[in-house]
């Protein structure tokens, strides 16, 4: 993952956080002590928050550890996206994109959309439940898909969050053909909201779509001791 595309969905959760709880921009910069253009600026993907004013956000709006645990996936997968960068860059293998590697096969007439879930956010699923999550996406480009697969964006196994495999395969698909992934999933001991992230790419962990176009699909729960 890239670092505005990690910005960016931290930044539009703690927005959609914060804007169901019903709290102005002007009075959560009023309560929190950082600067109302701060914060909007963090809600709008231009900066990265601190894990101070994200841990600020999870206790004053309900969310537990959630943006927290959020926010650390997803620095761990920009991470991951650099390392790939720089191993590619190493091996002279292109091309490179956007600040970072980028399958052989890319192409900007690809396309996918996501046009079908399961398992709706904020489903209620016991602590350490086993459940599978599908995914309906279109190829709405003009290129086929070969070989690729639905990818962890963090660490899959984390104790405390929700877990996963690193990647399920994509099947083939023509343009125009809409295809089913399936990931399955456990859900962390604590209670609570659990997030996990995924993206199109190549078996080596090569994103399809590195623009903030085109958002990672995820799965969000909320862990209950029972039901």
């Amino acid at each position: 993952m890239r670092p505005a595309q990690a910005r960016f969905v931290i930044g539009s959760r703690m927005r959609e956080l914060r804007e169901a709880a019903g709290v102005p921009l002007s009075r959560a910069a009023a309560e929190s002590g950082w600067d109302k253009g701060h914060l909007s600026r963090v809600e709008r993907g231009h900066t990265k928050p601190s894990r101070e004013l994200t841990e600020w956000y999870d206790a004053s709006f309900g969310a537990g550890q959630s943006l927290v645990n959020q926010l650390t996936e997803l620095d761990a997968a920009v991470r991951a996206g650099r390392d790939t960068s720089q191993r590619d860059l190493r091996r002279h293998i292109q091309p490179v994109l956007l600040g970072g590697s980028v399958p052989i096969d890319h192409h900007p007439d690809d396309r996918a959309e996501l046009v079908g879930e399961t398992i709706p956010d904020g489903t209620r699923v016991c602590r350490d439940q086993s459940f599978e999550k599908t995914w309906e996406i279109h190829n709405s480009g003009e290129r086929p898909w070969r070989d690729r697969w639905l990818t962890r964006q963090g660490a899959a196994g984390t104790p405390g969050w929700l877990r996963s495999p690193p990647r399920a395969p994509v099947p083939d698909a023509d343009p125009g053909d809409i295809v089913t992934v399936t990931m399955s999933l456990q859900a962390p001991a604590q209670v609570g909201a659990s997030t996990a992230y995924f993206k199109l790419t190549d078996p080596a962990g090569r994103l399809y779509y590195p623009g903030l176009e085109s958002p990672p699909l995820y799965c969000t729960i909320f862990t209950i001791y029972e039901p």
